[in-house]
Order: C-alpha cells, then structure tokens, then sequence
C-alpha cells in the first residue's frame, strides 16, 4: 500500500468514529433537554408549595402554579417584581428580605417561619426556605425558594396554647377552692368534734350515776350512741375530702408496713375474737402513704365487721401483678358478703347493703377507698358469694 492510500485510509477510519461521537452527543443534549422539561412540568404542577426562582439581586424570575394558589399573583403580575412584595410591610421596613438573601448566599440555605403576604393583604404563617444557586465555578446565579403555607398548624396550635393556659387557670381555681374547702372542712370537723366529745362523755357520767333509773339510762344511752355516730360521720366526711385533694406526696411506701400498722390500730375493735390473718408480702408502689393508710384502715375494718359471726374469722392479704403491669392487692374474708347485684353501690357516697342496726358504719369508707385508688391512676372493685366472704381488690401502678 502506497503513503498515500494509508494516509486515505486513516482519515477515512478517523471520520467513521467522529460521526458516532457526535451522534451521541446530540442524543445526551436532547435527553438533557427532556429533563429539563419534565423537571419544569414537574415544579409548575406542584400546588401545596410555593416554587420559585430570583435572580441574585432577589427579583422574581420563574412562578409555579402552588406560588400562585398561595400567594395569590399571576405569574405575569409577579415576574420581574423584587421578592420583597412577598414580605408584611414591617418586615421589609426592617430589611428581612435583604437580610434572608444575605444569610442564604453566606450560609448556602435559609430556613425561616414567620408571617407573608398574599396578594390580598392577608396573612399567611409560612415555612419558607431559599437555597442559593451557585454554577459550577461557584458564582451565583440566583436562589431558589419554596415556601409552605402553616397558617391551619399555627391556628391549631395557638388554639392548643390558650386551651392550655386556660386548662392551668381553671386548675388554679379548682386548687384555691379546694384548698379552702379543705380548710372548711378541717374547721368544722374540729368545731364539731369538740362538743360532741363532751356530749359522749358527760352522756356516759351520768349513765353511771344513774344506773337505776331505766328509763332514763335509756335516753342516755340514745344520746351518747347519736353523739358518736355523728362523731364518725365526721371524721369519715374529713378523711374522704382529704381523699379528692388534686396533689398526692408520690414516694416509695412499703404496704407491708401500711398492713401492720392498719393491723395495729384495729386490735381495739378485733377484740378478744379468733382471727386468723393470711398475710402474703406485699410490694412496694408509689404513693401518698397517709392516703394509702385510709385506704387499708377501711378495707381491714370491713372484712373485721363483716366476719364477726365466724369463728375463727379468716381475713386473707394478698398480691398479684396486674395484666397492664400494675400491682393488684386483694382483702378477702370469710364474712356473710354482699349481693352481687348491688356490687357497683358498694363504693358509692353513704351506699349501705346491710341495715344499719346489724352493721354500723357511715357509707363513706369505701367511697373514700375508691377516691384515692383512683388518684394513684387504679380502680377499686369487689367480688363475693353471699353467705361466704368477700373480697376487695384495689390496683396501683407499676410496683417500685
């Protein structure tokens, strides 16, 4: 082969590998074109957002179809305009706009919520952002902005801060006259408990001076039997309003030792009687102990009256977890129990099932038992068969 066909011949190889090179090169720009487009379809069809693009000095120059919903402006009354017109008027007069664009060139993104302005003058609460566009030798070429309209979240939680202040005003309110219901209480329990004491005692001096005279003994025995059942009504009413205070003293309390001392305070009542305590160990929960007291003071000396025909009373103290995690405690006895039917009377306000000549008592015991079950977060229930017993069971939260 000559110089010359060899020269020929590799211009010719040299012309068949451009012309694909360029073939491709055309089809990556028409394929950069499509994107382009559909990018642009894509940001002019978005309508929860607010999409637009500013030039470096912060002049309109793209507006979607969400800007327009939003902001209320055509995009041909908006291009060309300063995106400050977006802002309220005290914003612009403190330089917001120039500040927003300074921090987002500086910083690259802008994240801002704060109060704009629709075509209309009214007000919307925005989320906006702007993100500075910078080409590939870092210059700016503009920003981009997308802006979310917040107003119904703002409302919604506005509204959620005033129903909280007013919630912690009327909490406040309920506290005072709680507090000086309490205080009434306290005052008139004390008022009343004096005289009544001394109606009880000087009842029961002259019952002895005048054992003789039947009649009279009777009278006074009448007396001084009112006297003291006012006098428990009394106490009962002041522990139950001292059961509904808001507040509770949450600490550990060990209910071993709530048993024992309840245990203790009843050996005057229990008397010379046979009874046999089943007492299993009990856990430790938090709680207001002085509350709890009450409660185990009540559930002991009902399983005590309610028992007092057997012999041997059997009274049971038990414990098992809850299915929600929470610490079940149980007072059962082998009493003459309840009606079944009635079951959801027994922890009402002065409820009694028995008649008052057979069982004293006030009805307020186990109201007062219910109370503050249920400001530890637990409830109270009881279950029986009439003629054998009844238990009592009362849940607290999770054990210590």
């Amino acid at each position: 082969m000559t110089t010359a066909h060899y020269q020929g011949d590799r211009v010719a190889r040299a012309q068949q590998r451009v012309i694909p090179i360029a073939g491709r090169g055309a089809r990556m720009g028409e394929q950069l074109r499509q994107c382009e487009e559909h990018f642009r379809l894509l940001v002019e069809s978005v309508v929860d957002h607010a999409i637009f693009m500013l030039d470096p000095r912060g002049r309109i120059v793209s507006w979607n179809i969400g800007a327009e919903r939003i902001k209320g402006y055509r995009a041909d009354e908006v291009l060309g305009r300063h995106f400050s017109c977006l802002y309220t008027p005290e914003d612009v007069e403190q330089g917001k706009p120039r500040h927003d664009l300074e921090l987002a060139t500086s910083t690259g993104r802008f994240d801002d919520e704060s109060w704009r302005m629709r075509k209309d003058g009214s007000r919307f609460w925005a989320n906006a952002v702007i993100t500075a566009l910078r080409d590939a030798s870092g210059v700016l070429r503009g920003f981009g902005k997308v802006t979310r309209d917040l107003t119904e979240r703002k409302q919604n939680e506005e509204k959620f801060r005033e129903l909280n202040e007013d919630l912690m005003r009327r909490t406040a309110q309920v506290e005072s006259v709680t507090k000086e219901l309490e205080t009434f209480v306290r005052t008139v329990s004390h008022d009343l408990r004096v005289p009544l004491r001394h109606m009880e005692g000087s009842t029961r001096l002259l019952l002895d001076e005048l054992a003789g005279v039947n009649e009279a003994a009777a009278r006074l025995n009448g007396i001084a039997s009112s006297a003291a059942k006012l006098g428990d009504l009394v106490g009962d009413l002041l522990a139950y309003s001292q059961a509904n205070r808001l507040s509770t003293r949450m600490e550990p309390v060990d209910l071993n030792k709530i048993v024992d001392d309840a245990r203790n305070n009843l050996q005057l009542e229990a008397g010379s009687r046979r009874i046999r305590w089943n007492v299993a160990t009990l856990p430790a929960i938090l709680g207001d102990a002085a509350l709890l007291r009450e409660v185990f003071s009540n559930l002991l000396s009902n399983a005590l009256k309610f028992s007092r025909s057997r012999d041997p009373a059997i009274i049971e103290i038990g414990f098992y977890p809850g299915e929600r995690g929470e610490s079940v405690v149980f007072v059962r006895d082998n009493g003459i129990g309840f009606d079944p039917r009635f079951a959801d009377r027994l922890f009402g306000l002065f409820q009694r099932l028995h008649p008052e000549n057979e069982y004293e008592g006030t009805g307020i015991g186990l109201a007062t038992v219910k109370r503050i079950v249920e400001c530890h977060g637990g409830r109270a229930w009881a279950e029986t068969t009439p003629g054998q017993g009844a238990a009592f069971f009362v849940s607290f939260g999770k054990s210590e």
